[in-house]
């Protein structure tokens, strides 16, 4: 039997705690989620959430989503990366974040809802193919309205059409 470990080439909760460093607070926007992976056996939970609430953050996402990273063989989600990702979300909002959850399909939405309830305030669309995307260190949501949600449901622009002049 061959068994192999696999780190990942970039460390996004690291990356997250590093940019955490250097935001300022005073210009933080009341509407700014952390991209969170969600499943990362590594990070240290308590730190993540002190950098957050010491850049003025209240609000997390689980970016990107478990039902994208961990597939069988099969190709089909494994139901147990979801889970880990929705108690670490509860983990989250029980310390006082609000939270938006990424879903790749809408069997996912029932299970956000439930599970994080009033702290839920919306939902982000990203199919496989957002993938594809270019990712930049700020990307803005645009709204989709409501699709088989009583939630708000949005998707990501391309991190190269994010930023816009002010």
């Amino acid at each position: 039997m061959l068994v192999m470990a696999t780190l990942p080439i970039l460390d996004w909760n690291e990356c997250l705690l590093r940019d955490l460093l250097t935001l300022d607070k005073a210009t933080s926007a009341p509407h700014v989620y952390a991209a969170i992976l969600m499943i990362d056996p590594f990070a240290c939970w308590e730190d993540i959430a002190e950098s957050l609430k010491d850049a003025g953050i209240t609000g997390v996402a689980n970016f990107p989503p478990a039902s994208m990273i961990e597939r069988s063989a099969a190709g089909v989600p494994v139901d147990a990366g979801q889970e880990l990702e929705l108690r670490r979300m509860e983990w989250f909002t029980s310390h006082g974040f609000k939270a938006l959850f990424a879903i790749a399909s809408d069997s996912e939405i029932t299970a956000a809802e439930k599970r994080l309830g009033s702290h839920l305030d919306g939902l982000i669309h990203l199919p496989a193919e957002a993938l594809t995307r270019t990712m930049s260190e700020e990307m803005e949501l645009v709204s989709l309205g409501q699709h088989g949600s009583s939630l708000p449901m949005f998707a990501l622009l391309d991190g190269t059409t994010s930023k816009r002049p002010t």
